[in-house]
């Protein structure tokens, strides 16, 4: 085998041819003394197996076997790792059968094994700290060893190979303490025509990622060359039928980057695929399909189709196409397509769809029993380096929505960073207006995913909101301004406790609808039983005018706090208040009400001192649905009124205002 040939497919080629030598020394005079093979065969196998593979090989037992099917049985077959490496390959029991007349018409330079077969295998792969895998050193010899026989003058051929119960294992040394870890279980593999001029016919059942056998893959290969084909020369004809059934997505996280590892947590995936050889390069085409698929909120189901073309000179400049996808459940109906490239690595999406429940990124991951197997398909720092591939692409949602929180026409771009997506671009229809969300980013990574919302909002329509999450248009106007707030979560009740961050909001043309600030206060400037005064508080009977309402404020421990107090114009006056407002609807405000000389005109029939307007302090409590106003004492708004006069202000006040405001009318 020249030095031109895969690094794999030598290396498998070396270990077999090996073995094969190993197992078939001596074999021409089994017939005659098969006792001698049992006596001194072990010894030169070793060594042979040693020189050739570059590694100690041992054999703990030799059973010989002789005609009509010479051949031989190794018990607890051995190849040493290097350093403090584990042992490359363990094999409990290895048996091959010789074609006898090869061999001794070629005076025993042609060693034919007809079968090969290995009992639970054990295959140890191993990435050192710098990086190098502990099989690319396999068949250099030790300086000034050199083999018995040259190479040129025996050729050791394996014809078929079985391998029963097999496992692969890889341990990653660059991880912290090293990581070992499984990624083929129960492997039986059963290889027709290895040999130069042959075609290869092959079978492989194994475990991934499960406690039993759950992939199947039958290929074929025509007669490979003696080395790597060189530019222009055709490349081995390959066609290859994969089956994948039940697999399970849970499991199969542990593919994924580990913080990654969140955004599947249940579901069954069946795939097939087949390969052939088109024109030089290998095509791959393939489907799946999903059942009980869950990220973070109700199974799904979704189905998916997939083609590459790999020019086997350019294997790093692959792709993978994922077209057709298709998921749909409660909260989630989504398409579109996904771009895997290998070098550079990254993933491109374009997805679009009618609806996604923001629950399905949002909620909380849910807990899977302590018992649960935790064996892993790739290295701690294979997971982390897949965490750095460049993943971004677009989001075309119809609606997006989260309870009583709806958003339409969503149109982002986004990049997928170790597990927190970030909005690079994207804006939505909400309640009527416009909303700019770029910069927006939520962490899946955690249990409770972590978000921050930033969003610049024009024109939206308050009594659309409030009707919408609170059931009662306790608000009418068009909002703008800015928001930057950050959450953890979807739970409502839990996030709002913990929600945090400021903003500003302009509100145009509102209205307070569920409080008359007029019909509130004319009582307080009136005397008792006074007429002529309900038919101008009827006037504002279905609300209070806010005209250019400005505020700024923060959000933490479940309160909206005013920064600045919040200032407003009404048809009775201009005001400002102070305080606060709860998440839950809660107010803690309190401010004055300048009421306007228009107003006091229309109350007190014309009868106004100078002074006017009248400053009326404010206190309101309750709720936005059902807020309880009151305004400041009389004998304080009759201060306002009056000038201050003689020794007793308070009284000389109360009967100017009380004379005053019981004039007949005209």
């Amino acid at each position: 085998m020249k030095r031109t040939a895969h690094p794999a497919r030598r290396v498998l080629l070396m270990v077999l041819g090996a073995l094969a030598a190993v197992l078939v020394l001596g074999v021409g005079v089994l017939a005659l003394k098969p006792s001698w093979i049992v006596g001194q065969l072990r010894g030169q196998l070793e060594s042979i197996a040693t020189r050739s593979l570059g590694r100690p090989v041992s054999v703990e037992k030799i059973e010989a076997h002789g005609l009509p099917r010479p051949g031989a049985t190794v018990t607890n077959l051995r190849v040493e790792g290097e350093g403090n490496d584990p042992p490359f390959l363990e094999a409990r029991r290895a048996t091959a059968t010789v074609q006898l007349w090869p061999l001794i018409r070629s005076l025993g330079k042609d060693v034919r094994v007809g079968a090969l077969k290995l009992d639970d295998t054990h295959l140890n792969l191993v990435r050192r700290e710098d990086g190098t895998w502990n099989y690319e050193s396999l068949g250099s010899q030790q300086p000034g060893a050199g083999s018995s026989q040259p190479e040129a003058e025996r050729e050791t051929l394996i014809e078929d190979l079985q391998i029963r119960n097999g496992v692969v294992n890889v341990t990653d040394a660059q991880a912290a303490r090293g990581t070992a870890t499984v990624a083929l279980r129960d492997i039986d593999m059963d290889l027709k025509g290895l040999g130069p001029g042959l075609t290869l016919k092959g079978s492989l059942k194994a475990a991934v990622a499960a406690p039993a056998q759950n992939v199947a893959v039958d290929f074929k290969v025509a007669p490979l060359p003696a080395g790597r084909p060189q530019p222009g020369q055709p490349w081995p004809q390959v066609t290859m039928h994969l089956r994948g059934k039940d697999l399970s997505v849970h499991a199969f996280r542990n593919f994924l980057p580990p913080k990654a590892a969140g955004y599947l947590t249940g579901g069954q995936v069946d795939v097939s695929a087949d390969v052939k050889t088109d024109q030089g390069a290998y095509a791959l085409a393939g489907q799946g399909t999903a059942t009980a698929l869950k990220l973070r909120g109700e199974p799904a189901s979704g189905s998916f189709a997939f083609t590459s073309r790999i020019d086997p000179a350019h294997v790093k400049a692959a792709k993978v196409d994922f077209t057709k996808l298709a998921l749909k459940g409660p909260g989630i109906d989504l398409a579109g397509t996904v771009s895997v490239s290998m070098a550079p690595t990254r993933v491109r999406f374009a997805l679009q769809g009618q609806e996604l429940d923001l629950r399905q990124l949002l909620g909380a991951l849910p807990e899977h029993p302590q018992k649960e197997a935790t064996s892993t398909a790739l290295p701690a720092s294979m997971r982390e380096e897949l965490g750095k591939v460049d993943v971004g692409g677009t989001l075309k949602l119809a609606k997006v929505h989260h309870g009583a929180l709806v958003a339409t026409d969503v149109d982002t771009q986004a990049k997928l960073d170790d597990g927190l997506l970030r909005v690079q671009r994207g804006s939505a229809t909400v309640y009527g207006g416009r909303a700019d969300i770029r910069g927006s980013q939520v962490d899946l990574t955690k249990k409770q995913p972590e978000w921050s919302l930033k969003a610049v909002l024009t024109g939206m329509d308050t009594a659309q909101a409030f009707q919408s999450l609170s059931g009662h248009p306790s608000l009418q106007g068009r909002a703008s301004g800015n928001l930057q707030l950050t959450g953890t979560g979807a739970d409502w009740d839990q996030a709002r406790n913990t929600l945090t961050g400021f903003g500003n909001v302009q509100l145009q043309d509102g209205a307070l609808m569920t409080a008359n600030l007029g019909e509130t206060v004319t009582p307080v400037l009136t005397a008792p039983g006074q007429k002529g005064t309900a038919g101008t508080a009827g006037k504002t009977a279905q609300g209070t005018e806010l005209k250019d309402l400005s505020l700024q404020f923060r959000v933490q421990d479940g309160w909206v706090a005013f920064t600045k107090p919040l200032a407003f114009q009404s048809s009775i006056g201009g005001g400002t208040l102070s305080g606060r407002v709860g998440l839950d609807e809660r107010l803690e405000l309190e401010g004055t009400l300048n009421a306007s000389q228009p107003f006091l005109s229309a109350i007190a029939h014309g009868a106004l001192p100078s002074g006017a307007p009248v400053t009326i302090p404010l206190t309101i409590t309750g709720t936005l649905g059902a807020p309880e106003v009151k305004p400041g004492s009389p004998l304080n708004i009759a201060k306002e009124l009056l000038p201050k006069v003689g020794d007793n202000p308070v009284n000389q006040a109360r009967k100017g205002i009380e004379g005053l405001l019981k004039r007949p009318r005209k």
